[in-house]
């Protein structure tokens, strides 16, 4: 430790010291005798407003600080809500740049009020906080170094005119968790808490006013999240494991009670079911602070799950499939909130595991933890989504308050600061889920060696890649963006992953949601091991009434109007990025998107089995399969008709992983690129080197005239001979030759994985023609509901070939 360190730590620890002796602590409880039932947060605003941060004074009013988004920019707003539920004047926090996001609101004393928040600067992203001193708002200070990039903020009081900020930062390819102190009107300089070893995310503090300071955080490392944590108030401490160490444990919160210090994350479990389908079973856990380290809590019959996430979270698959839709709220995330007698675990579900995304309805649910034992579940909230628990998280005459939405067609959403009960609840129901089977991903028997071909001089490489998939940051989808790109690289095997968050569905996304998920394309990206691609969904809808106005709101608020369809896109930029063009800022025009996309030197892939072609350069291919459907099978004559009129384009396959499950979720695309580097992948994709697979990792050579598939080629005789060189995962079955949209050949396997043919037409006549093969291997995936296919599926399709034939006669001859 170097001198700077140890004098860091020397006043932190004084600094510590003298918070245990001072009187003036953080009021232990607030009084909610006069406090409305319900009071909403937000009235008046003109934004898309989340992710709320409130801290309840002693006299009953509320101050909450969110995320406010409008046409392109960020900012970071302010109210306070009187205890009788009146709203003050809306107050802006942020005052320069366009990227802010996810404020935390601490209050010092009766004078100083502050809000952290993280921010994208010039210079890269930092932690931001701004203090407002008998109501006259100072300077924003930066509180984290340029030195690293600083993400994931939380802030704590210690005393009167002490505050601790934690954050995650990034440097040198390394995620750390550092703290800095606020004394007085002095900042000490950061401290570095988490190992060397690992990266580290998401950090949670509690302290306590006799002097105990806890940090903890979830960890990457070894293939597994873990929860860990140390005592700041001991110095450098020995970083102590908090949850399993063989499992996915993430997302911890923390909190000091009467009772002692608990801590609760969330642990996932990848499991498989039904015909192959792969997803995540979700469970919730607490852990207590003895004398011998922490010690996870049980129910009476020694069980350690606190709560199983099921309903409107993964889907059923016994004894019949039912999917689940997307959530406007937190479903995976943990809430603890202190009580007289104990200590309550609080989470958020769908209240209808087959409710609609656009409708969405949730439940508070709740888990009293009396004498360090679970107690059954009980439903203490209904009817609103997003629920957020008040700082001080505790229960006061059996009340305590939360903040919750409803969320409004054109994407608004209307918080409410709701007065709890937790004596007044109801039953908590929930079936059973049946049929998921613990498993260890990647699946080595599914794991194919890396492939290439020879194309004249140049070899190509074998590259398999998931081009749309989302995270939380997709306001319907589940994942931490870190987590996600972890599980497409070292779960799903994937050597190209981009996660396309949508720009607008039912809520937009926020331009701090965009930016935040371009950093952790760049984080993870390392050329010629693994490439995390920027990017995201243009979630376009377009009016089937021609009279209809391609600008008319209602083609894409729910519930849609002029028979609108989905035209949507998936929209891959360089590392370098590019700019979220929103289809609803841009008057739906797609031909603005398509500029945009081109001078930032990006392409685009269409989407689903509804979509317009814009014959633009940069749309370079379409998706033909995903994890919601086998579109090419459902509408053959949309693709085929696409290229009938000349489209030019390559096939591929995505999954579309809503379901957590990047490169598993049933549509890969293989591509045939020289090295796996950015600049390689986009020019195989511009060139159509690749083709698409319902998820199994096939090897596909085809050729016409010994051009590769994909290209180009003329004929001035007519004659074309068809290669196809094929391995499957199992036996293949058959292949299948089409040409311009008609079956002409059906070649039938012979056992083995391994399939070779050639097949040759002569005397095609003039014109454009084009080819491509639809291969089948043993075990069929089954058509399942929703986003519910099966990982490792049974068909592969080759890119087009695209022959011109000119000076040939005479009608065709083929086998």
């Amino acid at each position: 430790m170097n001198t700077q360190s140890v004098l860091s730590m020397v006043v932190f620890l004084s600094l510590i010291s003298t918070a245990r002796e001072l009187s003036a602590v953080e009021p232990s409880s607030v009084d909610l005798s006069k406090l409305s039932a319900d009071a909403v947060v937000n009235t008046g605003s003109s934004t898309y407003d989340s992710h709320p941060s409130a801290i309840t004074l002693s006299d009953g009013t509320t101050c909450v600080a969110w995320t406010a988004f409008k046409e392109s920019r960020d900012q970071i707003l302010l109210r306070f809500i009187a205890a009788n539920g009146t709203p003050g004047p809306l107050q802006t926090v942020s005052q320069e740049g366009s990227v802010h996001g996810h404020p935390t609101v601490v209050s010092l004393n009766e004078k100083d009020l502050w809000v952290i928040w993280s921010a994208k600067r010039p210079e890269g992203w930092r932690i931001l906080g701004r203090l407002c001193r008998s109501g006259v708002w100072q300077k924003t200070v930066p509180i984290s170094g340029k030195q690293y990039q600083a993400i994931h903020p939380t802030a704590i009081r210690v005393s009167e005119h002490v505050m601790t900020v934690a954050w995650s930062g990034l440097q040198q390819s390394r995620f750390r968790i550092q703290t800095r102190s606020l004394q007085g009107i002095r900042w000490l300089p950061p401290r570095t808490e988490s190992e060397t070893e690992g990266n580290a995310f998401r950090p949670a503090l509690a302290f306590k006013p006799d002097g105990n300071f806890w940090l903890v955080w979830d960890q990457y490392d070894q293939n597994h999240y873990r929860v860990v944590g140390r005592n700041l108030s001991a110095g450098q401490s020995l970083i102590e494991a908090i949850s399993p160490t063989d499992m996915h444990c993430l997302q911890p919160t923390l909190l000091y009670t009467d009772q002692g210090l608990y801590a609760a994350w969330l642990q996932k479990q990848d499991v498989v079911g039904g015909p192959g389908v792969v997803s995540q079973w979700h469970t919730l856990h607490v852990a207590k602070r003895t004398d011998d380290g922490w010690r996870q809590i049980t129910d009476a019959a020694g069980n350690p799950v606190a709560a199983e996430l099921t309903q409107g979270l993964v889907a059923q698959i016994e004894p019949q499939p039912v999917a689940t839709s997307g959530y406007l709220g937190r479903r995976t995330t943990s809430m603890l909130l202190a009580d007289e007698k104990g200590i309550w675990l609080l989470w958020e579900r769908k209240s209808d595991h087959r409710g609609s995304t656009a409708q969405p309805r949730g439940d508070l649910v709740g888990c009293q933890i009396l004498q360090d034992q679970l107690q059954p579940a009980v439903v203490l909230a209904q009817g609103k989504v997003d629920y957020h628990l008040a700082h001080p998280a505790q229960v006061s005459g059996g009340k305590f308050i939360a903040l919750a939405s409803n969320v409004y067609p054109g994407g608004r959403r209307l918080y409410h600061r709701l007065l709890c009960d937790v004596n007044q609840h109801t039953p908590f129901q929930q079936a059973e889920w049946q049929g998921w089977r613990p498993t260890e991903l990647p699946l080595q028997q599914e794991l194919t060696e890396r492939q290439q071909i020879q194309v004249g001089e140049k070899t190509y490489q074998l590259y398999w890649a998931d081009m749309h998939c989302h995270n939380n940051l997709s306001s319907d989808a589940e994942g931490e963006p870190d987590e996600l790109n972890y599980y497409a690289r070292d779960r799903g095997a994937l050597d190209v992953v981009v996660f396309t968050n949508n720009d607008f569905y039912i809520v937009p996304l926020t331009q701090y949601e965009y930016e935040l998920g371009n950093f952790f394309a760049n984080a993870f990206t390392r050329p010629k091991q693994f490439l995390s691609l920027p990017g995201y969904e243009w979630t376009s809808r377009i009016p089937g009434v021609k009279t209809a106005q391609l600008s008319d709101p209602g083609n894409w608020t729910h519930p849609y109007k002029n028979r609108s369809y989905p035209n949507h896109r998936s929209v891959i930029y360089p590392p370098a990025g590019g700019p979220v063009i929103r289809f609803m800022e841009v008057e739906n025009d797609i031909n603005r998107l398509n500029y945009e996309v081109e001078k930032a030197g990006g392409i685009t892939l269409t989407q689903h089995p509804a979509f317009k072609p814009s014959g633009h350069p940069v749309e370079v291919g379409m998706e033909l399969t995903s994890g919601w459907g086998n579109y090419m099978q459902q509408v053959p004559q949309l693709f085929h008709g696409v290229l009938n009129q000349g489209g030019q384009l390559a096939f591929v396959a995505c999954g579309d992983s809503h379901r957590r499950a990047p490169g598993l979720s049933g549509a890969l695309t293989g591509i045939y690129a020289e090295e796996l580097t950015a600049e390689s992948i986009f020019a195989a994709l511009r060139k159509r080197r690749c083709f698409a697979t319902n998820g199994s990792r096939f090897f596909v050579d085809s050729r016409a005239n010994g051009t590769l598939m994909g290209e180009a080629s003329t004929t001035e005789t007519g004659d074309v001979e068809l290669t196809l060189q094929a391995t499957g995962t199992r036996p293949i079955v058959r292949a299948v030759l089409i040409h311009n949209g008609r079956a002409i050949k059906t070649f039938e396997g012979k056992d083995t994985k391994d399939f070779k043919t050639t097949h040759q037409i002569e005397n095609l006549p003039p014109g454009r023609h084009w080819f491509y093969w639809r291969i089948v291997q043993d075990k069929d995936a089954p058509a399942l509901p929703g986003n519910l296919m099966v990982a490792h599926g049974h068909l592969a399709w080759s890119t087009p070939h695209y022959v011109n034939v000119v000076g040939s006669k005479h009608p065709s001859k083929s086998d």
